[in-house]
């Protein structure tokens, strides 16, 4: 078989054997409101080192960069320099050789011109560590050879070219050389589901601060499709809410919060808590007001997806109301769909209240730190047939809208509570039984957690202890707790997985029922046995 055409096919790209330190971070946020994106992979194209960004958007790889020699079809070409591409020509001609790196962008012409038939060894000028191909052009054949460099390029020279076997009368060409190019790059590919992919180039393997923003392309517009919720938080309809807009607007909630405090990336996802202060409820049926001590939990999920409870007290002139809200948000999603629930004391004019269902936008302004609530009668409103159906991470544990059943007995003591309460605020009965609530509004704690309560949530009372609220501890960490039960509690904790209190988010511990403390109970945990 002619060399010449054996060879045809057998265009291969080899270099000696190379390592380097890999050593990247940044992060990744929406383009728009510059929030973190989770869930995105980030790779790098030269190396194939890939990598996850976090809950915070944050992603680092590392590793090591290693370069083999590649296999053509007949078998492994000779190693004769750094790296070398074996190019045939066919027949004597025009022909166009480049280096291009993974951008598609021009880094240096090696030839252009006349080419003589025979086995051609082409030397690629030294660069910076990144991904290229060299182009082959000829009147009859085009090939575009891949190949890696790992080593630094400092000290690069310029490309060569020298023909291996006697050719025909190829002139005075012997060599085609180029002058040095400027800095080729490697690329960083980041990609997720919902937005648009980026490429960055890189000009090295070791670089941090690395900031990266995608443009979101599925932003979800909430007049036009059904949101159906993960079946592990239904938000009262688990077939799926449809836009609020399309049913009859009744009345505008307005919550004032106070403060955020962002507790972190918990068992359940990432979980900020904003403290209602006040607010109102305005609407040709009801005029209230929305009592301090209010709490509004979000919840992001690491595919980006948004959960969200809000439990509040109203007050229609002497009427309590008690105000538990579910929602959810679709990846990109500008914001929440939220379900409104109300239990309102039987014997008073606001039992309208339960009949529903109420549905709205939750629309906060950092600025004037307010959400916003403009709720709709979807009563008659068809679910549309365009959906946005939210699945939940795998792997990762459900929070839950009802308290979680436990058993076991106290065993080692971990910490106590001293929570001060307020007046207590007895809805009567409701359309789920007797509700009773006591507000808490501070307290401290001693033993493995020592700090205090902030002042907010409460005791939820329905045929038993449901309590909601956050400790404080001293060193700036906040621990999420729902502790219910008759007769034995069982707490579920929710703290920062990587902080110290992590120990708590597993569900292994008892609660004493609340006994006598300094301006209202004292409440002890203990390890099940």
């Amino acid at each position: 078989m002619p060399l010449k055409r054996m060879l045809l096919s057998a265009i291969v790209a080899v270099a000696t054997a190379a390592s380097g330190q890999v050593d990247i971070s940044g992060n990744v946020q929406e383009s728009k409101n510059k929030t973190p994106v989770a869930g995105a992979n980030i790779k790098v194209l030269g190396l194939n080192l890939t990598a996850i960004t976090d809950a915070e958007g944050k992603f680092t790889i590392t590793g090591t960069s290693v370069l083999h020699p590649e296999i053509g079809a007949h078998g492994r070409v000779p190693v004769v320099d750094e790296y070398t591409l074996v190019f045939p020509q066919e027949t004597d001609g025009e022909v166009l050789i480049r280096i291009v790196d993974c951008r598609g962008r021009l880094q240096t012409v090696l030839h252009s011109g006349f080419l003589a038939n025979g086995l051609w060894r082409v030397h690629p000028p030294r660069q910076l560590p990144g991904m290229y191909l060299c182009v082959f052009d000829a009147p009859d054949q085009q090939y575009a050879v891949r190949f890696l460099v790992s080593t630094n390029g400092s000290g690069r020279n310029a490309g060569s070219m020298e023909l291996l076997e006697e050719g025909t009368d190829h002139g005075n060409i012997t060599a085609a050389r180029c002058a040095a190019v400027p800095d080729p790059v490697d690329t960083l590919l980041v990609e997720k589901n919902g937005f648009r992919s980026a490429r960055l180039p890189l000009t090295g393997y070791q670089t941090s601060s690395i900031s990266i923003l995608l443009e979101d392309t599925t932003t979800v517009d909430l007049n036009d499709v059904t949101i159906v919720p993960d079946p592990s938080w239904t938000c009262f309809m688990k077939d799926g809410i449809p836009p609020p807009g399309k049913g009859k607007e009744v009345f505008t909630v307005k919550l004032n919060y106070a403060a955020i405090h962002d507790v972190g990336l918990t068992k359940f996802g990432y979980r900020r808590q904003f403290d209602i202060s006040g607010g109102s409820v305005k609407g040709d049926k009801i005029d209230a007001t929305v009592s301090g001590g209010g709490l509004d939990y979000e919840l992001k999920l690491s595919n980006g997806s948004y959960e969200i409870e809000q439990i509040n007290i109203l007050r229609a002139g002497s009427t309590p109301i008690l105000m538990r809200n579910a929602g959810v948000a679709p990846a990109g999603a500008e914001a929440a769909r939220v379900v409104l629930d109300f239990e309102a004391p039987n014997s008073s004019s606001y039992t309208w209240l339960h009949d529903g269902p109420f549905a709205a936008n939750r629309m906060v302004d950092s600025t004037a730190k307010t959400i916003t609530l403009v709720v709709y009668d979807i009563s008659g409103v068809q679910l549309t047939d365009a959906k946005v159906r939210i699945t939940d991470p795998e792997g990762v544990e459900n929070q839950t809208w009802d308290c979680v059943k436990m058993s076991g007995s106290q065993g080692t003591q971990v910490f106590t509570e001293n929570v001060s309460l307020g007046g207590s605020v007895s809805i009567g009965q409701t359309k789920r039984g007797s509700r009773n609530i006591i507000p808490i509004t501070g307290g401290t704690t001693t033993g493995k957690v020592v700090g205090n309560i902030l002042d907010g949530g409460a005791d939820y009372q329905l045929g038993g202890l449901d309590a909601r609220y956050t400790l404080a501890p001293n060193d700036g960490e906040f621990i999420i707790v729902r502790n219910c039960g008759s007769g034995t509690l069982y707490p579920v904790f929710e703290a920062r997985v990587a902080g110290p209190y992590n120990y708590l988010n597993e569900n292994k511990y008892v609660s004493s029922s609340p006994g006598p403390g300094t301006g209202g109970v004292s409440i002890t945990f203990y390890e099940q046995k």
